[in-house]
């Protein structure tokens, strides 16, 4: 079907449902960051496929909302359709629900699918459109009527995840999460993440792109779990693993019949910012919900021992990749054409090649020039450009291993880098430091971390517009909650066995952009009369560029750690690496 044909289909639905608007968020019944296609109704019924963006569709108006990253990319996906892109971020730009509250009428109705937006997002909406008299349905899933050829359910199968990595087994975390559950109160728990689902049942599958989660929901209950998910995807040698650790199989969709029949005056925790609008109004009224995030979600994130030695193995194995990559792309032959996308496809090549590698762990940002300035920029066939010997070169990406996830940032400049550029890396370097070498008190949050990555820039009138880092899983997803280094006040302190990231930058609009990122491993530090305080220990090894940096700029105690990580960059890497590169390696890890 035509862009047009789609709406026109819509809006003949809508009419007849008496709906003043429907939108069409990117989203899936799990709220995951990595949308499979089955769910990708945005994608479908605009055109655009960037991971995320809102559609809302009125009688007269098709409007798509996307951020930064992607204004190109939709600009160019919805040319010739009825869409008007509205860009989210921009100061002029209202969101949607503040386009709805302003230009819909009392009584008007707006229908958003209750499988896909989360129970807090649904409230705060019906907060907002009920001062206008706006009403909203959730129990309508329009697209599905229209969507013709939809993608199935994926049908990947399920994959015991070895305690080998895992190192707990999955009835250890069974019972640590019921012990939580006691302690709360509650005696039964909706899990509805898919990262934290395959966490505590030590699953793995490959539904999602770049994440290697299954489709599934969980409820555990006071003496037995029950998963539900496609029964083709579970083998019988699977199941009985399952068995025997007490959780039974049930079909996907059983979820909500399970939740209308738990026993009156049950106390039922769930997250409402992961339980979908549909999921908790299936919860039989007579229970009573606690509202909170759940037991795995802080339990996933803190990561054990043996995780945590698989983590440093891993992190060897990456960094020989990415040192591999960036001696290639330096030393090339000056004819070879080589693109933004060919580049990325050279460094998956070179990872394949690692023990225990599986997928990257995200689409790789390999950004040239203009591009690197877009700091979530992905390459299209449409934008795809090739990179010179000269300008600056932004390269982020990261692997899965059933040893742990990696996510790593360098940049490079191909040719003389000016003054400005100089500088620009240094402070951005300082901060990277500041961050790495940071000591802080039990109970620190990140939004305290975040300022030290800052200060620099900020001391000459720069910043960046996202966060300095985030939680990292462990053969799940690059992006894992829930804490963050970032200036928003989330209320998470930092733990030993957290792994964050550490990626200060800088942007310049339509010339260059440099990131420089780590990931760390929270760590006890040492004890004082005034408390336990915590530090990072680094978990990513490659070197950072000599030739653009000002030394001038840097304290002693600055290049006396970059001397110290460089040298250590050097010693763990070099065994792994050809003659070739490691010489090459030992002239970018010289010291200062």
């Amino acid at each position: 079907m035509k862009s047009s044909e789609k709406l026109a289909a819509i809006r003949q639905i809508m009419a007849a449902e008496q709906i003043a608007a429907l939108v069409v968020p990117s989203a899936d019944p799990h709220q995951s960051e990595y949308v499979t296609g089955h769910w990708q109704a945005r994608a479908w019924l605009t055109g655009f496929t960037g991971s995320a963006g809102v559609a809302l569709v009125t009688a007269d108006k098709a409007i798509l909302w996307t951020d930064f990253r992607y204004w190109i990319q939709a600009a160019s996906q919805i040319k010739g359709s009825s869409f008007l892109l509205f860009k989210s971020g921009d100061p002029d730009v209202p969101e949607f629900h503040d386009w709805i509250f302003e230009n819909l009428s009392e009584n008007d109705v707006v229908a958003i699918d209750g499988q896909v937006i989360s129970r807090n997002q649904e409230k705060k909406y019906r907060d907002l459109w009920d001062i206008r008299k706006i009403r909203l349905r959730t129990d309508l899933d329009l697209v599905s009527r229209v969507w013709q050829n939809r993608p199935p359910m994926p049908a990947t199968k399920a994959r015991d995840f070895s305690t080998r990595f895992a190192g707990q087994t999955r009835a250890e975390k069974i019972q640590n999460i019921r012990d939580a559950l006691n302690a709360a109160g509650a005696q039964w728990h909706v899990m509805t993440g898919l990262e934290d689902i395959a966490w505590t049942f030590n699953l793995r599958g490959s539904d999602a792109p770049n994440n290697p989660v299954n489709i599934a929901f969980a409820l555990m209950g006071p003496d037995h779990t029950q998963l539900f998910i496609h029964p083709d995807k579970v083998d019988k040698h699977l199941a009985a693993a399952l068995a025997a650790d007490s959780v039974r199989l049930s079909p996907y969709k059983d979820i909500f019949s399970a939740l209308e029949k738990l026993p009156d005056n049950a106390c039922v925790l769930l997250d409402p910012d992961m339980v979908s609008a549909a999921v908790f109004s299936a919860v039989n009224p007579a229970c009573r919900i606690i509202e909170k995030t759940g037991p795995a979600t802080q339990r996933k994130a803190v990561k054990n021992a043996v995780q945590i030695q698989h983590l440093r193995d891993t992190a060897v194995k990456d960094g020989v990749a990415v040192t591999e990559f960036l001696h290639w792309l330096a030393t090339r032959d000056a004819k070879e054409a080589v693109s933004e996308i060919s580049a990325a496809e050279k460094l998956f090549d070179l990872r394949s090649r690692q023990t225990d590698f599986m997928e990257n762990s995200f689409d790789p940002i390999m950004a040239y020039g203009p591009h690197s300035a877009m700091c979530h920029y992905g390459a299209t066939r449409e934008t795809d450009v090739q990179i010179q010997n000269t300008g600056m070169f932004l390269t982020d990406s990261g692997g899965n291993y059933l040893t742990g996830t990696t996510d790593i940032t360098r940049t490079i400049c191909l040719g003389s880098p000016t003054s400005q550029q100089i500088q620009d890396y240094t402070l951005v370097l300082k901060g990277h430091i500041a961050v790495a070498e940071a000591c802080f008190p039990e109970g620190t949050k990140g939004f305290q971390i975040d300022t030290l990555a800052r200060q620099f820039l900020w001391q000459q009138g720069m910043n960046f517009g996202h966060g300095t880092g985030h939680g990292v899983g462990f053969f799940l997803c690059v992006h894992e909650g829930p804490a963050r280094i970032s200036p928003h006040p989330v209320d998470v302190a930092l733990e030993p066995g957290m792994l964050m990231t550490n990626e200060p930058g800088v942007y310049r609009e339509e010339e260059y952009g440099i990131r420089l990122e780590n990931m760390v491993l929270v760590t006890e530090g040492r004890k004082t009369p005034f408390g336990t305080f915590l530090a990072f220990e680094n978990l990513t090894w490659c070197h950072f560029e000599r030739e653009l940096l000002d030394t001038c700029l840097l304290t002693r105690a600055e290049t006396q750690w970059l001397n110290q990580y460089h040298q250590q960059v050097y010693d763990l890497l070099s065994p792994y690496l050809a003659p070739e590169t490691a010489s090459w390696l030992r002239i970018k890890t010289a010291p200062l």
